[in-house]
């Protein structure tokens, strides 16, 4: 080829370089569109989060809770044994239980419901209250009573009012394993009155039934909200937290685990995760050092659990026999008085530090009454754990074919399999399980006691 005839086909590099710029640039901005489709914004950071009201610790919020409950009493001492008063006074129970999860403030709080509930004939009275309250305790046929009682109230309940009662017709749905049905009355709730806690449900939602990236954007959303308490703001953490415990990121559990203890400190469930990340990031002695003040200074059965576990998997069995028996006795108590709301937690604590045997029966009634994924995954690992791999796998695919997922379950259904000397179907399981959470086999995905699967 002769010189002009090169000349004409040759491209100065000064323009290949600017091509390839261009080509860059492009193939970020691809990237970048790829991922705000698919995966939405990035986690706000929160150093940049600034709460907007309300308590700065959980011992300020106690204490304004104590004196809320004080004043309650005093109303009704002074005469005020209508159900308003009553009703009042159980409100507060339940706020001081979700600061401290003092269960003796549940047991007086239903109590104080049954007594408004009984004062006045239908349809009036604390029906949300007594929906919101048998929710939280399980009791699934008495949230529907106390529901209809609700409608037969009101013809045109206030935005908020209705916006309660879709969220909690959708939480009996999503206990029952009917996730459609749960995601459209959640869906009603926020067309009503939207707010934090119907996101929370939202995300929830989505991360039980695969999506996880939804979930991510649904609580970012929250944490990215304006004037919220630091109480909300830790809840939307730990939340948070729970999804990157999901999906084997346990870089962003911690990042959120450090805010939530930070943000709202003293709350007992932040300083459990706090203690459990210690353990996930390979400093097992800390986690033991503050699971076991958090244990002494709350009481909490919860807390002494995992500390037990902990200990086991150490190979410290005495230390972690004996908070198993502190913990078991206190498993006990709250079985003989609230034992809807305790079956499925006395079962983790068999599971773990139990008998296996008493944990079948726990997760058997528990999933007669709530049949949803993580009580039916609950069971399967009683089953396994007690011989029955064929009522084990029965019970994982029940989940699944309503539309649960994790990597857990998908774990026990692997093992399930493999008893069953189903052993290419067992790996599936397993590639499954790792494509949902790559860190679900960790040795240290052990130590997730708080916001596992």
């Amino acid at each position: 080829m002769n010189e002009a005839g090169e000349s004409s086909r040759r491209v100065p590099w000064p323009w290949l370089l600017f091509v390839a710029v261009l080509v860059v640039l492009a193939a970020g901005f691809g990237v970048r569109s790829w991922r705000a489709h698919h995966q939405g914004p990035p986690d706000p950071d929160p150093a940049a989060i600034r709460p907007g009201f309300g308590p700065r610790s959980a011992a300020a919020a106690i204490a304004l809770a104590d004196t809320q409950i004080a004043g309650a009493r005093e109303s009704i001492a002074e005469g005020g044994t209508d159900w308003l008063h009553l009703e009042i006074l159980a409100d507060t129970l339940v706020g001081r239980y979700r600061l401290t999860g003092n269960w003796a403030d549940l047991a007086e709080a239903d109590r104080t419901l049954e007594s408004a509930i009984a004062s006045i004939e239908s349809p009036g009275g604390p029906s949300l209250s007594r929906a919101a309250l048998s929710n939280t305790l399980h009791r699934l046929p008495q949230v529907e009573t106390a529901l209809a009682r609700f409608d037969a109230q009101a013809a045109k309940p206030l935005p908020d009012e209705a916006a309660s009662a879709f969220a909690l017709r959708g939480d009996v749905a999503m206990q029952r394993g009917d996730y459609a049905a749960a995601r459209d009355l959640y869906g009603k709730a926020e067309a009503s009155a939207d707010n934090a806690g119907l996101a929370l449900r939202q995300s929830m939602l989505a991360l039980r039934t695969g999506d996880t990236e939804l979930a991510r954007r649904r609580v970012n959303a929250v944490l990215r909200g304006k004037r919220l308490t630091r109480q909300a703001l830790q809840t939307a953490a730990l939340q948070r937290a729970t999804i990157a415990y999901a999906t084997g990121d346990w870089a962003s559990a911690g990042r959120w685990v450090r805010f939530a203890d930070a943000i709202f400190p003293g709350y007992w469930l932040g300083e459990a995760f706090a203690a459990q990340q210690a353990a996930v990031e390979g400093r097992p002695d800390e986690a033991v050092r503050r699971y076991t003040a958090l244990a002494r200074r709350t009481g909490a059965p919860e807390v002494m659990d995992a500390l037990a576990h902990l200990l086991r998997l150490q190979g410290r069995r005495d230390a972690s026999k004996a908070w198993a028996a502190r913990a078991g006795a206190l498993w006990a108590q709250r079985l003989a008085a609230l034992p809807t709301a305790a079956y499925a937690h006395a079962a983790e604590h068999e599971l773990a530090v139990g008998d296996p045997a008493r944990a079948l029966g726990l997760a058997r009634r528990d999933a007669s009454l709530r049949p949803h994924g993580a009580t039916l995954a609950l069971l399967a690992r009683a089953q396994l754990l007690t011989g029955d791999a064929t009522g084990a796998l029965a019970s994982i695919e029940r989940a699944e074919n309503g539309g649960w997922r994790s990597a857990l379950l998908l774990l026990q259904k692997a093992e399930a399999l493999e008893a069953l000397g189903r052993g290419d179907d067992a790996a599936r399981a397993r590639e499954d399980a790792l494509a949902i959470n790559p860190h679900a086999a960790d040795p240290a995905a052990r130590f997730i006691w708080f916001g596992h699967d």
